[in-house]
């Protein structure tokens, strides 16, 4: 059996990290108090073009550390590949970001644009360190040490607006983007601090470069149009509706990072789990850590979304946000509704695992499909109050169809959805009776 307790410190120090960034949302509430929609916007486009460029590069090269690495004898030469790779992918898509700078600028009918491109390639400089030891952290489930290095991130770039906020200096797209790159820079120091360790490089062994590229180019593809719509679908905003709604439009999408936070802990524990499991041959317990998974998630995000949707949001965000970002509320309706299909959505995670690459992608490239479409004619209709619903149509199918692949897979009979009720019944009860004992 797969025992909760039995993993509480890593699932603690991987929630504690998490909840890092829903507590920054609150910083960026100072931020956006004070700086108008079109600086913000342009913020906007500069941080999604930059994490779309490392979601990328994290499936092409960074998952080869977990898929490859599980050999210690290997580690060296797979960290070196990898980080060549990582290296090359995202400074080589910053790079062609700043070469078509001009052509996008005039695509997008935005000359501030052109800003974004000269930053972009700085950005992701001081980023590569960082994402890289990230996923060297997560290889060895060393959940404690990705707080310390998230909590550098977000501490700097929380300290910063907060002095430039009482010098009353935080009012332009430029100031933020100096946040942003100076929190990544010390980030990705502290990584380099933390993981000194596990940085070990050499040529010795077998792996080579197109072992790691044949195993990720399928989760690279998919990635690709996975994030294409969850992080650039700021540009198509821009493209319909200018780059004010952009602004208030990621408003929205900052108070949504509850959910992606929720999305991104899963998958990240799900995948190297269902890898050791599967690796031992523990097809069983898989089955069971895979329904209670989405059994766990199915309840808390109802009830969540519930809350929300009966007023939550109304009550909750309408005395953070200024006038001029009262729009928010509403997208964060609507983007909400598009959680309920996150407890199916992330075992795409175990689909992977389980060598179904190929299933993940087409189920993404579906999905994507939808939501490109969705989001094209909301635009064309110039329907801005429904500029969300690209997103929401695609989690909820991705999830419709991650979901029940999972189900006939492992054979998960419906009432499996609801087992969450007595699995943290009986959790609460464990404790209880240690306490009780002691």
């Amino acid at each position: 059996m797969v025992r909760l307790r039995e993993h509480i410190g890593t699932l603690s120090w991987a929630v504690a990290s998490r909840l890092l960034f829903v507590g920054y949302g609150f910083v960026v509430l100072i931020q956006i108090a004070v700086v108008p929609p079109h600086e913000y916007g342009l913020f906007a486009l500069l941080v999604n073009v930059q994490t779309w460029i490392f979601i990328l590069s994290d499936s092409s090269a960074l998952l080869g550390l977990i898929q490859f690495g599980a050999k210690p004898e290997e580690r060296p030469r797979v960290n070196l590949l990898v980080s060549l790779l990582h290296g090359g992918i995202s400074m080589g898509l910053a790079g062609l970001f700043w070469a078509l700078r001009h052509p996008l600028a005039q695509l997008f009918r935005e000359p501030q644009l052109l800003q974004v491109a000269h930053l972009l390639v700085p950005f992701c400089a001081v980023s590569v360190p960082r994402t890289l030891c990230v996923k060297l952290l997560f290889r060895d489930l060393a959940m404690r040490q990705v707080f310390w290095l998230d909590f550098s991130w977000v501490g700097t770039m929380s300290g910063l607006t907060l002095w430039l906020f009482w010098r009353r200096e935080l009012n332009s797209f430029t100031d933020l983007a100096i946040i942003a790159l100076v929190g990544m820079a010390v980030s990705s120091v502290v990584g380099l601090l933390l993981c000194w360790r596990l940085l070990r490089f050499g040529w010795r062994g077998e792996t080579r470069v197109g072992d790691i590229l044949r195993f990720t180019l399928p989760q690279t593809v998919a990635s690709a149009l996975h994030t294409g719509l969850r992080q650039l679908d700021v540009y198509a905003v821009q493209y319909f509706f200018g780059v004010a709604v952009v602004g208030i439009y990621q408003a929205a999408k900052t108070f949504y990072r509850l959910f992606e936070t929720i999305f991104d802990l899963i998958s990240g524990l799900l995948y190297p789990a269902a890898v050791r499991l599967l690796s031992a041959g523990a097809t069983e317990q898989l089955r069971v850590l895979v329904a209670k998974t989405m059994s766990v998630m199915l309840v808390g995000m109802g009830i969540l979304v519930l809350i929300l949707e009966l007023g939550g949001a109304e009550w909750v965000l309408r005395p953070l946000l200024v006038s001029e970002y009262e729009g928010a509320i509403s997208y964060f309706r609507l983007l909400a509704l598009g959680g309920l299909g996150i407890p199916f959505a992330v075992l795409g995670s175990a689909i992977l695992a389980l060598g179904h690459s190929r299933r993940i992608l087409a189920h993404i490239a579906i999905a994507t499909a939808l939501g490109v479409g969705t989001l094209v004619v909301v635009g064309l209709m110039g329907a801005v109050s429904m500029a969300p619903m690209g997103m929401v149509v695609y989690t909820l199918m991705l999830g419709l169809l991650n979901g029940s692949f999972i189900r006939a897979y492992f054979r998960l009979p419906w009432r499996e959805l609801f087992r969450a009720v007595a699995d943290v019944r009986g959790f609460l009860q464990g404790l209880f009776s240690q306490q009780a004992r002691g």
